[in-house]
């Protein structure tokens, strides 16, 4: 699957691939055609019905990112001193909508009695462009990096038991890195990352699967960055690399460029 939007303030690209191991891709992606947001899921590999868990979470996520659901809450909020209403707003409605896909998932693996909960992790990314901020959130090890000036800089924080383990001090023997301590569906509440930054003009933003990192060392990604500047070609390119790496996993991957 590859999809494009082009608008006035971003260039976007994305694209996902079942890999060379994986039977069935259970990665989901989309992309708002106004460019308003970007959202990866990534069902969770080797439980029941992954498939149905990343697409039920964006279809319900992006029903909650909508221009006139923010509209409606900015009339509703309590303004704090530095901060943007347009993203107080969205902590308030991305919690929302986090929360929501969770208890649909966590009720329909109760209801189905399923041996092993299914469940998904999420990225997404919104550009709040009247403002000039883009803000992203994420649960899971479904990660976001950003590109600018040449240096390439992740900025989430994986939720898994190897990254936590790397965080604290790296004290006894590694666990195994597809074990995922935060996720949407399995439990019957969890929790949302949320964050956001200045935009600059060209920043490139990345939001990709662990089928692509697992794959490809961060060192790698930037020199795919530094070679290609088209967004249609890092997303390809990106997914050609991990399949040629042994691609043991679904690979999703989007790219959004700023314009302005």
């Amino acid at each position: 699957m590859n999809l494009q939007v082009k608008t006035p303030h971003i260039d976007a690209s994305g694209v996902t691939d079942s890999g060379r191991i994986r039977p069935k891709n259970e990665d989901a992606i989309f992309l708002d055609t106004e460019g308003n947001f970007m959202l990866l899921a990534d069902g969770m590999g080797g439980h029941e019905r992954g498939s149905e868990a990343s697409q039920t979470a964006i279809e319900i996520i992006k029903k909650f990112l909508r221009p006139e659901v923010l509209e409606a809450e900015l009339k509703e909020i309590t303004k704090v001193e530095g901060v943007p209403a347009a993203i107080i707003c969205l902590h308030s409605i991305i919690d929302k909508a986090i929360g929501e896909a969770n208890s649909v998932l966590f009720e329909r693996n109760q209801s189905a009695n399923l041996k092993r909960y299914m469940g998904t992790t999420v990225v997404g990314m919104l550009p709040v462009t009247n403002d000039g901020y883009i803000l992203w959130f994420h649960v899971g090890d479904s990660r976001l990096y950003r590109w600018r000036d040449t240096e390439l800089q992740c900025l989430t924080a994986d939720h898994s038991a190897y990254a936590e383990w790397l965080r604290s001090g790296q004290h006894g023997d590694p666990p195994a890195k597809s074990i995922i301590t935060r996720a949407i569906g399995p439990n019957a509440a969890t929790i949302v990352d949320i964050g956001y930054e200045k935009q600059k003009k060209d920043d490139l933003y990345i939001l990709c699967s662990d089928g692509l990192t697992d794959m490809l060392s961060d060192d790698y990604i930037a020199e795919i960055l530094r070679s290609e500047k088209d967004v249609d070609n890092i997303a390809n390119t990106l997914m050609h690399a991990a399949n040629d790496a042994g691609g043991k996993d679904n690979i999703s991957v989007v790219v959004s460029k700023v314009k302005d």
